[in-house]
């Protein structure tokens, strides 16, 4: 009984931190938890009943043979299924055991040095697995598997991974994935995490499939998953957020079109794509681009017209009016990207203007662009704001300009801020990820714009106000709008969301609630709008400079919400992080004994955007401004 006493007391000391995920957590009392290699977590979703298998990698660095405890947290209400360990390489299953019978022969086989694996529950929804031995210098793999009903508000269904550690956060040597499979008997309208930057993906109404993979990633905070079912042609979902009735409440929607549409709802287009051919692309980006646009070309529909140039010192077309989108155009416009060789500066705001030339008089046509390129100008004129003015300038007819980034390192906020005022959507892809995947989903919602020209309006008793993005962009087949804004006046509002499927107009009414005060169950959804507000706010300054009001409630916001901005830094105290306004937008150097303080600085661009992606609070992270180039984190589109 006595070798066990260690044991337990190390679980009570490490029983805060072992609340958030899983840990293993060695006998002998001076060292610490096993560092974690991998952490792998995947659901299986089917109308509220989620079944999720977690498996965890850990790694002995010390030189002795180790006996340890593996705890995790399971959700309250959540039953276990499986528990299983990797012994020679083997995955080998538990059995569930009275507790007493199961210690005896965990004992027993600890004294004859064999692989054992035993699952207690020790209270609080904490599970606990005995493990024995663990060999100096080697790694651990453990797995675990349970099953619960996910909570369901107002057609509104919520699933919660507990990470969020109550002390200092855990962190893998290598990855962190969560993989989803949701499935449905409704059709799913409305996918969102605002904890974590997932990428979705749709095989059809009553299916979706949710991923996020991070590598050397934080465990800092527990992984959210909202999603909603309903069987309108565009999903609406709302959530709000109140805590003072006396002030203005904040509210988060999430509109999203149904993925099987009629076929008289798919508009013919005329389509221009521009390729980027300069030195800067040359290797796998240029491959990458290649394959990408060629994509674009395979799927046109017959009745498309297609117009293609390549760009580097000088502007080249392919044809200089658009082609109909036959079987022999279509072969010998590839063959003439084939040809195309990546060399020479980078003339982007030629390469624009030029495709901004073949829009036709024919409105009855949707026209759009696609744009492959780094975002990097050598050429001509290089600085990117002057740029997107010039673009707008010319762009009369409202064309729609899709930018697909390729590459490490990418001009985000120029294709961005490119996309988000010409009502479109950008894309981004690494050196190593599935360029069909990415360039697929793009090619979607290009093909498909279920709803155009929105506007979003409510009655007399609410009103809407500072929302964000405050310009809507257009509605496509596969995609998502975020909005995010405050409400005054309080009871049910039918909100309206007006636009246009080609010439013909639409409007769609929506029965929601605005409480008079809520709880604090969703506030990140203030959190977001604040993100979303200070982002706004800075995008204002870098495309028409400082002025004293916008800078001054750009800080008061990130000081409120704990924002890093270019004029904010976080100054570390023993108790809590405390944003505060730095001098110069830099943190000057601390000495022994001083609060360590960091920030973006000055020259860093925060990119806050209208849009924003599906990381945390939806808020993009911060990346190089003005014509520097900027580092495009975790590779996916943007939830538009």
């Amino acid at each position: 009984m006595r070798r066990y006493l260690p044991v337990l007391a190390l679980l009570l000391a490490w029983a805060g931190l072992a609340r958030a995920n899983g840990l293993l957590i060695p006998e002998e009392k001076n060292v610490p938890p096993l560092a974690m290699l991998n952490h792998h977590v995947t659901i299986s979703m089917e109308d509220q009943v989620a079944v999720t298998r977690v498996e965890q990698t850990f790694r002995n660095h010390t030189d002795r043979q180790l006996e340890a405890t593996y705890v995790f947290p399971v959700p309250k209400g959540a039953s276990v299924n499986k528990f299983t360990m990797w012994v020679n390489g083997k995955e080998v299953s538990g059995e569930m055991l009275e507790a007493a019978k199961a210690r005896q022969i965990y004992t027993d086989i600890v004294r004859r040095t064999q692989d054992p694996g035993l699952l207690e529950y020790m209270g609080n929804n904490l599970l606990r697995m005995k493990v024995f031995p663990i060999l100096p210098r080697s790694d651990q793999k453990v797995a675990l598997s349970f099953t619960a009903v996910a909570a369901r508000d107002a057609g509104l269904v919520e699933y919660i991974y507990p990470l969020k550690t109550d002390g200092k956060a855990t962190s893998t040597l290598q990855e962190f994935s969560i993989q989803a499979t949701i499935k449905s008997q409704h059709p799913i309208q409305n996918i969102y995490s605002p904890t974590h930057a997932i990428n979705v993906t749709r095989p059809s109404d009553r299916e979706a499939l949710v991923k996020f993979d991070r590598n050397q990633a934080l465990l800092d905070k527990d992984f959210q998953l909202f999603y909603a079912t309903g069987d309108k042609d565009i999903g609406f979902t709302t959530l709000t957020h109140r805590p003072i009735s006396k002030e203005k409440g904040f509210f988060f929607l999430m509109i999203s079109p149904r993925i099987e549409l009629p076929k008289d709802q798919v508009i013919p287009r005329d389509m221009v794509m521009v390729l980027d051919t300069s030195g800067s692309m040359r290797g796998p980006k240029m491959d990458q681009a290649r394959r990408a646009l060629k994509y674009c070309l395979d799927n046109l529909n017959p009745n498309d017209r297609f117009g293609v140039l390549n760009f580097a010192t000088t502007v080249n077309r392919y044809r200089d009016s658009l082609a109909d989108a036959g079987k022999e155009q279509v072969e010998q416009a590839k063959k003439w990207v084939d040809m195309l060789e990546s060399t020479g500066g980078t003339a982007i705001n030629d390469a624009l203007a030029a495709a901004l030339e073949f829009r036709g008089s024919d409105s009855s046509r949707t026209f759009t662009i696609v744009f492959f390129t780094d975002g990097q100008p050598t050429i001509g004129e290089t600085n990117v704001d002057r740029i997107t003015k010039n673009v707008m300038t010319r762009n009369t007819a409202n064309t729609r300009i899709f930018t697909f980034g390729v590459g490490d390192v990418v001009n985000a906020t120029f294709l961005d801020q490119l996309a988000e005022q010409t009502r479109a959507v950008s894309t981004y892809v690494r050196p190593a990820e599935d360029i069909e995947a990415k360039v697929s989903s793009l090619y979607t919602k290009i093909s498909h714009p279920v709803l155009a020209n929105l506007k979003l309006s409510a009655g007399n008793d609410v009103r809407l106000e500072e929302t964000y993005p405050p310009q809507l962009p257009d509605l496509f087949q596969g995609g998502q709008l975020l909005v995010l804004g405050r409400y005054s006046g309080q009871g049910h509002a039918a909100l309206k969301l007006n636009g246009t499927v080609g010439k013909e107009a639409r409007e769609f009414v929506y029965e929601v609630n605005f409480p008079d005060k809520t709880n604090d169950d969703r506030i990140f959804v203030e959190h977001i709008w604040a993100r979303r507000k200070v982002g706004y706010l800075l995008d204002q300054i870098r495309a028409n400079g400082e002025s004293k009001e916008l800078v001054q409630e750009t800080i008061a916001l990130a000081k409120k919400y704990g924002i890093a901005t270019p004029y904010t830094s976080y100054l570390i105290m023993p108790d809590a992080p405390v944003p505060v306004a730095s001098a110069g937008g830099r943190a000057g150097e601390m000495g022994p004994g001083q609060a360590l303080g960091f920030g973006a600085g000055v020259s860093g661009g925060f990119g806050g955007g209208i849009m924003g992606r599906s990381g945390i609070g939806g808020l993009r992270r911060p990346r190089q401004g003005g014509t520097k180039a900027a580092r495009r984190p975790a590779g996916e589109s943007r939830q538009a």
